[in-house]
Order: C-alpha cells, then sequence, then structure tokens
C-alpha cells in the first residue's frame, strides 16, 4: 500500500518517546503539570472527540482547562457549550492583549473542568495577528498568566497545521494526534511530527511528540491492523491504548457530555481512561 510505505519511509527525525503500556491497579503517581496539543493534519479523525475525553479524565485528577482552538468550535460543542457572541470567546483575547482571560472562561462545564470556548471570529483574528507577525505567539500569551490555576491544560486544534495549531503547539509542552484505520490518516500522523520537527527549529517551541493514538479501533478490520503496523515500524510513539469503534460516541456527542461521563463503564470510556494514564506517563518521561 503506497500511503502506508511512505510513512514508513518518512518516520519521525526528532527523538523517539515510546511509552511502554501503564501498569494496572497500582497508585496513580504525582504527575507534572502538562499543557497538550491535540493534532492532526486532517479532520475526520476523532480529535475532538479524543480531546474532550481526555480533558474530562484528566479533570479526574486535578483541575483542568479545556481550550479550544478551533473557530468551528467543536470542542466547546462537545460539552455542550456555544460562545454567542466573540466577545465570549478566545477571539476576543486575540483581538485584545489587555483582556482578562478569566472573565471569558466558562467555568465547571464538567467536574474540575473549565472550558475556554471558540467562536468563528477566531478565524478573523487569527488572520489579522498573522498579518502583523503575533499570531504564533498568542495562544501562549493568553495562558501565561492561567497556568498556575490549573494542573494540565488540553487544547483542541483545527483539522490542519496552519497557522492556529501552530499558535497552540508553541502554547504546549506535549502533543497528541491520532489515526483511523484509513491509510490517509497514518500519512496524516507523518505529517505532524514533520511539522513539529520543522517549527522546534525556529519557532521557540519544546513541545514533544509524546504519543500517537488510535482515536477509532475496529478490531474486525483489516485496515486498522495494517495502518497500526506501518507506524508501528516507525520510530514514532506509538500508543499502546486503542479506543474501539463505539455507537456511545456519537450518543455522548448527541448527549453533549464526553463518553467518559455519559457511558463511564463502558469498554470505550475506560479506553479513554486508559490513554489518559499513557499520555501522562508518556509526558513525565519527557527530558525538562
Amino acid at each position: 500500500m503506497v500511503m502506508l510505505g511512505t510513512v514508513r519511509r518518512m518516520g519521525h527525525s526528532g527523538p523517539a518517546h515510546r511509552p511502554a503500556s501503564p501498569a494496572r491497579g497500582l497508585p496513580l503517581p504525582t504527575l507534572p503539570r502538562m499543557r497538550l496539543a491535540v493534532c492532526s493534519s486532517k479532520g475526520g479523525v476523532g480529535k475532538t472527540t479524543t480531546a474532550a475525553n481526555l480533558a474530562a479524565a484528566l479533570a479526574r485528577r486535578g483541575r483542568v482547562l479545556a481550550v479550544d482552538v478551533d473557530p468551528q468550535d467543536s470542542l466547546g460543542r462537545a460539552f455542550g457549550v456555544v460562545a454567542k457572541r466573540p466577545d465570549e470567546s478566545l477571539a476576543a483575547l486575540l483581538d485584545d492583549p489587555d483582556a482578562e482571560a478569566r472573565a471569558v472562561i466558562r467555568r465547571d462545564v464538567v467536574p474540575g473542568l473549565d472550558l475556554l470556548p471558540a467562536h468563528p471570529a477566531l478565524e478573523t483574528a487569527a488572520a489579522q495577528l498573522a498579518s502583523a507577525g503575533g499570531l504564533v505567539t498568542s495562544i501562549r500569551r493568553v495562558l501565561r498568566p492561567l497556568l498556575a490555576d490549573y494542573e494540565h491544560i488540553v487544547l483542541d486544534t483545527r483539522g490542519d497545521l496552519g497557522g492556529l495549531t501552530l499558535a497552540a503547539v508553541c502554547a504546549a509542552d506535549a502533543v497528541l494526534t491520532v489515526f483511523t484505520s484509513d491509510p490517509g490518516s497514518a500519512l496524516g500522523v507523518a505529517r505532524v511530527a514533520a511539522f513539529l520537527d520543522q517549527h522546534r527549529a525556529y519557532e521557540n517551541t519544546s513541545a514533544v511528540l509524546v504519543g500517537v493514538a488510535c482515536a477509532v479501533w475496529d478490531e474486525r478490520g483489516r485496515a486498522a491492523r495494517e495502518v497500526a503496523g506501518a507506524l508501528d515500524d516507525t520510530d514514532l510513539p506509538l500508543l499502546a491504548t486503542r479506543v474501539p469503534l463505539s455507537r456511545r460516541v456519537p450518543t455522548s456527542t448527541l448527549a453533549k457530555r464526553p463518553v467518559v461521563l455519559s457511558h463511564p463503564t463502558s469498554p470505550v470510556a475506560s479506553a479513554y481512561l486508559a490513554l489518559a494514564d499513557e499520555v501522562l506517563a508518556a509526558a513525565e518521561r519527557v527530558p525538562a
């Protein structure tokens, strides 16, 4: 298969941080604060669903801020939050450097989790900042006064590798990307890794790709195994947890609650909880 062969050749030129499977039944360790950007080079690969469920899972451990960096505001909608005006969203904070971020944040959208929502006006705000040369550091600037308020911050990016995604990565210290059984999504993983390598050299970002996760695993299909095998042949940090294909996910989307909250005992919720453990453990192993 041409695409999978391309993934094997592209690999990843940065350091490999391939995590082991997390131990089960052991006490949870005290882990450092993490700023995690969830990225993909295209939409439709389960990125936002993964970001929402990871944020909800991490909120069991401590205070979490979920940041929607996509003008389509999909992360906010996953929690039933829609910013009706630009001044209720991240767009206002990019437009006005003196705006108070805490006034825009939606508190306790679920227990332990606050949300900084997006709005379609974010597109215009980002374009204006990009033309002025200030987009890359804009999200980092917005989050700086909030860092002490949260144990973890999860940023959901748009489904591309444009300026807003780069701004989110520059505000993060860890990056997670996802794939499905579609061979094109595997190629997208390699593109994310190359994107990080490219910008690490000159954008003053130390964000590390801590994990590559299967966001939709169909154990009955051959394609998913082929994609996972192709990624396993690279030095990309393929995570052990695979989120199973489940009807619970679209049901939870309609309910506007991540599946770890709407169906907490389901196999798919258990997978997201395990993925949160694995991502945290991987982030802990990254050299400071």
